[in-house]
């Protein structure tokens, strides 16, 4: 929970749900001058439906939020710069073999550069509904996992850097997902029961292959092989699969089998048994640091995707550009395009995408 030293403006990123609706209540309640602020992000040309925090519901839910409140409320257009930052990496990493993760994106170039510039032009701080901790240091600013673990989002938020956490507050980070809701519920607030979405906002049936194909157009069909490059089956495309993936392989085998890499270049996806997924080293691309890089061997723990629970690791080998990690133990389905998030304790040190 925030409490800020006096009563101040801050802008509130309001997605219609019931952590943002908190958030802003709590901020109402401490006295300071909330001002919200609804995102409409783009859909991509009509060829998918929004989910949540970008349908005209969620919009109209936050709106009524606002209301509530008493306080006032804006929507402010950011189309182009979802489009362009969020949803074209998202389908060009599927075509090229990765699983990404448009949450750290969407956070990095939307919510904590769009919308922070929107909020410093009015002279205000910004607020968020992430479960999240930003704590004060003599040194600068920890950013920290949420008090509640299994509302924790902290894994999200890996690229951001000292400038934006000084500008930060994130008023439900403390709080378990029962308390934000009684504080809707307190306020009168419609959104105090509303269901949490647990899909990607822009693809909220699920259907990440179909998505990818309604933006980027039918995709060339490819191979299922072996380790040994045998054939096993054909495919519909490189964007159907996910490293560990073990449905929907069209592949009759006594032995089941996992997908073990995928080859964009040559459309081949390369299946095998589940211990060729365990891997106690690998790559991690374009890292980023909260607050410096941490020292040389230092034993971390690491997330390399974002229900894992994290594994005792060491960075073995740096520099600008990438990262070699040794985990003490093998690590399960190390998967190109998801993020690896380094801890000491409760505090993000950085991250950055696994190769």
């Amino acid at each position: 929970m925030c409490y800020l030293s006096e009563p101040m403006r801050v802008v509130v990123a309001m997605s219609g749900g019931v952590d943002s609706s908190a958030a802003a209540a709590l901020l109402v309640e401490q006295g300071h001058e909330v001002l919200g602020i609804t995102l409409r992000v783009w859909s991509y040309e009509g060829a998918a439906r929004c989910g949540s925090c970008c349908s005209p519901d969620d919009i109209d839910d936050a709106r009524a939020v606002a209301s509530t409140l008493g306080i006032p409320f804006y929507v402010a257009d950011a189309e182009e710069v979802f489009k362009h930052r969020v949803v074209q990496p998202f389908v060009r990493s599927y075509l090229d073999g990765k699983t990404p993760v448009p949450c750290v994106a969407c956070n990095r170039d939307v919510k904590f550069d769009f919308l922070l510039a929107k909020a410093r032009a009015l002279g205000a701080r910004l607020a968020t509904g992430h479960y999240a901790r930003v704590e004060r240091t003599p040194d600068g600013f920890r950013l920290l996992r949420a008090r509640d673990p299994s509302k924790d989002q902290s894994y999200f938020l890996f690229t951001l850097g000292q400038e934006v956490l000084a500008e930060l507050e994130f008023p439900v980070g403390g709080l378990s997902k029962a308390e934000v809701r009684a504080i809707a519920q307190r306020h009168g607030l419609p959104t105090s029961e509303k269901p949490e979405s647990m899909e990607i906002c822009f693809v909220p049936d699920g259907d990440y292959a179909g998505f990818v194909e309604r933006v980027a157009g039918p995709q060339p069909s490819g191979t299922v092989v072996d380790g040994r490059g045998q054939v096993l089956a054909r495919h519909g495309g490189v964007h159907r699969f996910t490293v560990g993936q073990r449905r929907g392989l069209g592949v009759a085998s006594a032995e089941a089998l996992y997908v073990q890499r995928i080859e964009a270049g040559t459309g081949a996806v390369v299946v095998g048994p589940a211990s060729g997924l365990e891997r106690s080293e690998f790559t991690v691309l374009q890292p980023s640091w909260v607050q410096g890089t941490p020292s040389a061997d230092e034993p971390l723990h690491v997330r390399i995707r974002h229900r894992h629970a994290g594994t005792p690791a060491r960075v073995v080998a740096a520099d600008r550009t990438r990262l070699t990690v040794r985990t003490e133990e093998p690590v399960r389905a190390v998967t190109p395009g998801q993020a690896a998030v380094f801890y000491r304790g409760d505090e993000v040190l950085g991250g950055g995408w696994i190769g």
